[in-house]
């Protein structure tokens, strides 16, 4: 069993760099629901930062965690939820904003993406924090750091 990180984790482990891209997602799906159906431009930064996101933390973060069998079922559940979050972001990209349903499709996005992250910052990191131990998680973190910028840079629109 590795030694539980804690708490007081600098900010680069993998911990707090999932838990900033959370804050980010939150904030702009907040905004992306405000707008009421004239924020596409947010709402593709929205989409954009979920790509990204989802694409890294399964390649570094969920990868980290297969052979763990403490957190096999809950990383098997944020794969499908990346599945059906992925569904439902092509589903708006299709759309206008001022499409009938739009805005209800959005609402669906919200409540899933937020249960999801919700769900990996009580359940996962906790299983993760019995997996990983201090200096992974850091290298991990880094790691994570690295990949994002550059699944960023590919998504910047031109």
């Amino acid at each position: 069993m590795a030694r539980k990180t804690t708490e007081a984790q600098p900010d680069s482990n993998i911990f707090a760099r999932i838990k900033a891209d959370h804050d980010t997602i939150r904030s702009l799906l907040d905004r992306t629901e405000e707008a009421n159906g004239s924020g596409r431009a947010v709402f593709e930064d929205l989409q954009r930062e979920l790509w990204a996101h989802s694409k890294v933390e399964e390649g570094v973060f969920y990868a980290s965690l297969k052979k763990a069998k403490e957190a096999r079922s809950e990383t098997i559940e944020g794969l499908n939820e990346h599945h059906l979050i992925n569904g439902l972001l092509d589903e708006l990209n299709a759309m206008k904003t001022t499409d009938s349903g739009w805005k209800e499709k959005l609402q669906v996005l919200g409540e899933l993406v937020r249960h999801h992250l919700d769900e990996e910052e009580e359940e996962l990191f906790e299983e993760a924090r019995d997996v990983l131990d201090d200096d992974r998680a850091a290298e991990l973190g880094s790691l994570y750091a690295d990949r994002k910028d550059h699944m960023m840079a590919g998504l910047a629109p031109l």
